[in-house]
């Protein structure tokens, strides 16, 4: 039975009668609303209650108040954002960027103002271009104007030690775009992490953009690599939500040539940290707690050294690890669990650059298969207990939920299994390193 509930205040209902007729075009852009008066003797009600309503629309970005005009629906043309378009061939008239000629065909003045500076990165920026703390970057940054309207800016960074003398040193427009200045430096980007944020604006991007109160904005930082999967440019887009519509087009992503798996040696060592590090860095960006330490290089070292470590590349380039030995961990599994013949899987991990080709059903497959191949029962591994999405993600790689344990001081301790040998086929098929 639904329990109705609690009833709306007298100044929401107001909100919600314009923004309902704003929605679906009854009130046009620009359209003028009903006084502040008129909206009081329409709902028999005070002039301040009126004056609450259409201040929530205000906050909202639906609306704008100009006195004395009165209160006007907010006008909108948004501008197509397209980040799949960054590594599109560059226009080949040299005095317009792609920004300014998507404008130009779309009939749009547009224009942008550009500044150049090199500081001291700050922690995402940092932690994205993989920089030590004394290291510092050069920042490109523009505000996009469109019909003399800030539209949104575009601050690029990158390490001062890669573009140093170079035209990204100076405060001009590049008209056949960074990207390829840094090609030409010997730092071909040839793949970018996109990532996006919703969020109200900082002060500073609302001066920047001249925001109204009550508007949102979208985020998108795009982090791009080199084919050694080097990071060599950071870009911070600040995208106003009354001014783009966000449009992505996607195909399914192929590798360059196929996966293969190696031991580790004692030289991969800063490799599986960093794996380890840019995970645990993507999961906090994302507000979850597993890995949230310095990895246990001991740990790590011991593994490498017993051979239960192993590293897989793509074009000769580590992207994943993962580590399988027959250590029963007995906060989790019991005496009886640990006397079955099971291979255990830690510290899997697959750079987020790749994500979505599953390399780690991959290398699910393959330990599966080695498990098989020694003569054990189960594949086996422990999933961190708040991580409801990882959990879901081993279940559907045909792990079985075994129970959960808590044991005291280990964030652990959601216990999967299934049948070694067993092999799903969902990802590209791992072949031994030559």
């Amino acid at each position: 039975m639904a329990v109705s509930g609690r009833a709306r205040a007298l100044y929401q209902r107001i909100a919600d009668k314009i923004r309902d007729e704003i929605m679906d075009g009854a009130l046009g852009p620009g359209a003028r609303l009903p006084t502040e008066a008129e909206i009081a003797a329409e709902w028999n009600t005070t002039r301040s209650t009126a004056v609450q309503g259409l201040k929530v629309l205000v906050n909202e970005g639906l609306i704008v108040s100009d006195r004395p005009r009165g209160y006007f629906v907010r006008s909108r043309r948004p501008m197509v954002y397209r980040p799949q378009g960054e590594f599109r061939k560059r226009p080949l008239s040299p005095e317009m960027d792609q920004f300014l000629t998507q404008m130009a065909q779309e009939g749009r003045q547009a224009s942008q103002r550009i500044e150049v500076k090199v500081e001291t990165p700050s922690k995402h920026v940092r932690e994205r271009l993989q920089l030590g703390e004394d290291e510092l970057v050069v920042v490109r940054r523009r505000i996009r104007l469109v019909d003399g309207v800030p539209y949104n800016t575009n601050d690029s960074h990158f390490p001062l030690a890669l573009v140093q003398n170079s035209e990204i040193m100076r405060p001009d427009d590049i008209a056949r775009g960074a990207n390829v200045v840094l090609a030409e430096l010997g730092f071909e980007q040839v793949r970018a992490l996109d990532e996006i944020h919703v969020r109200m604006p900082t002060p500073d991007e609302a001066d920047r953009l001249q925001l109204g109160p009550g508007t949102p904005v979208a985020v998108h930082l795009c982090t791009g690599f080199t084919q050694d999967g080097r990071p060599v440019r950071t870009v911070v887009n600040v995208l106003p939500g009354d001014r783009h519509v966000i449009t992505y087009e996607r195909s399914r992503q192929q590798l360059g040539s196929d996966p293969t798996i190696r031991q580790a040696t004692e030289e991969d060592l800063r490799t599986v940290v960093e794996l380890w590090e840019h995970a645990a860095s993507w999961l906090r960006e994302r507000g979850i707690d597993q890995w949230q330490y310095a990895p246990h290089e001991d740990r790590i070292k011991a593994n490498i050294s017993a051979g239960e470590c192993w590293i897989v590349e793509v074009d000769q380039a580590p992207v994943a690890t993962i580590t399988v030995d027959e250590h029963a961990d007995s906060d989790f599994w019991n005496e009886d669990e640990a006397a079955e013949p099971a291979l255990y899987v830690h510290r899997m991990v697959v750079r987020r650059d790749i994500a979505g080709l599953e390399i780690g059903s991959a290398m699910l497959d393959w330990a599966s298969q080695r498990a098989a191949e020694q003569g054990k029962t189960w594949l086996r591994l422990d999933a961190w207990r708040s991580n409801g999405d990882l959990q879901a993600y081993y279940s559907s790689r045909g792990f079985t939920h075994v129970r959960t344990v808590e044991a005291e001081g280990r964030n652990s301790g959601a216990l999967f299994q299934r049948p070694a040998g067993q092999e799903r086929g969902i990802g590209p098929k791992l072949t031994p390193s030559s």
